[in-house]
C-alpha cells in the first residue's frame, strides 16, 4: 500500500510520472483530447475521401465510351474536372495531416532536452501511418487516372480518325461517281476541250482527296504503333 507520492517514486521513475505526481513527464489532458479528436477527424476524412475515389473509379470503369468527337470531348472534360476536384481534396487532406503531425511533434522542438511523452509518441505513430495510407491512396488513384485518361484520349483520337475516314471515303466515292459519268469523248474541238478541262478539274480535286487519304493512313499507322486499344478497327481502315 502506498501512503504518499514519495512512496510511488520508489516504484516508478519520475520521468514516467506527470508533474501532479511529482514527476517530470509533461502531460496536458486537454491537449491530448484535442490531438486525439483531430486525429480521429483526419482518419474519418481520409476514409471518406478514399470511398469517394473508389466510387469515382468504379463509375469511370463502367462508363461506355462515346461514339462521336463531341461526346468524347465532353466526357474527357467532365472526367478531368471531377478528377481535378478529387486531386484538390487529396492535396488539402495532405496539408492538414502534415500540419497536425507538426503540432503533435512541437513539444519535442522546444529545446534539445525536450521529449515526447508516450501518448504523444503514439499519436505521432498514428499520424505517420495515416499519412502513409494517404500517400498510397493518392498514388493508386494517380495510376488509375493515368490509364483512364490515356483511354479517353485514345477514344477521342479514334473518333477524329473515324470522322475523317468517312469524310475522305465520301469524297473518293463522289469522285469515282463523277469519273464514271465521263463516257462522252466529244464530237468537236470545243467539246473535247471542255471535256479535258473537266477532267483536269476532277484530277485536281482527286489529288487533294488522295493526299488527305494518305495523311489519314499515316495517322492510322501512328495510332497502331502507339498500341491504341482499337487497333483492330483502325488497321482495316488504313488498308481500305
Amino acid at each position: 500500500m502506498l501512503n504518499s507520492v514519495s512512496d510511488l517514486h520508489g516504484y516508478i521513475d519520475k520521468s514516467q510520472l506527470t508533474e501532479d505526481l511529482g514527476g517530470t513527464l509533461e502531460y496536458r489532458h486537454s491537449q491530448w483530447i484535442n490531438h486525439r479528436t483531430a486525429i480521429e477527424n483526419f482518419a474519418m476524412s481520409l476514409k471518406t475521401t478514399a470511398e469517394m475515389l473508389q466510387m469515382f473509379g468504379a463509375c469511370l470503369a463502367t462508363k461506355e465510351l462515346p461514339s462521336s468527337v463531341l461526346s468524347a470531348e465532353d466526357l474527357l472534360m467532365s472526367h478531368t474536372r471531377q478528377r481535378d476536384k478529387l486531386q484538390d481534396e487529396l492535396k488539402l487532406l495532405g496539408k492538414q495531416g502534415t500540419t497536425l503531425l507538426s503540432c503533435i511533434q512541437e513539444p519535442a522542438t522546444k529545446s534539445p532536452t525536450s521529449k515526447l511523452n508516450p501518448s504523444e509518441l503514439e499519436n505521432v505513430t498514428t499520424m505517420e501511418r495515416l499519412l502513409l495510407q494517404l500517400d498510397e491512396t493518392e498514388r493508386a488513384f494517380n495510376q488509375f487516372w493515368s490509364e483512364h485518361h490515356l483511354k479517353l484520349n485514345q477514344c477521342l483520337q479514334l473518333q477524329h480518325f473515324e470522322r475523317n475516314f468517312y469524310e475522305v471515303k465520301l469524297a473518293l466515292d463522289s469522285l469515282l461517281a463523277e469519273q464514271a459519268e465521263f463516257t462522252d469523248i466529244g464530237d468537236s474541238v470545243i467539246c473535247v476541250e471542255q471535256l479535258l478541262k473537266e477532267h483536269k478539274n476532277l484530277e485536281g480535286k482527286g489529288q487533294d482527296t488522295l493526299e488527305k487519304a494518305q495523311l489519314l493512313s499515316i495517322i492510322g499507322d501512328q495510332l497502331i504503333q502507339s498500341h491504341h486499344y482499337a487497333v483492330d478497327s483502325i488497321r482495316p481502315r488504313c488498308v481500305e
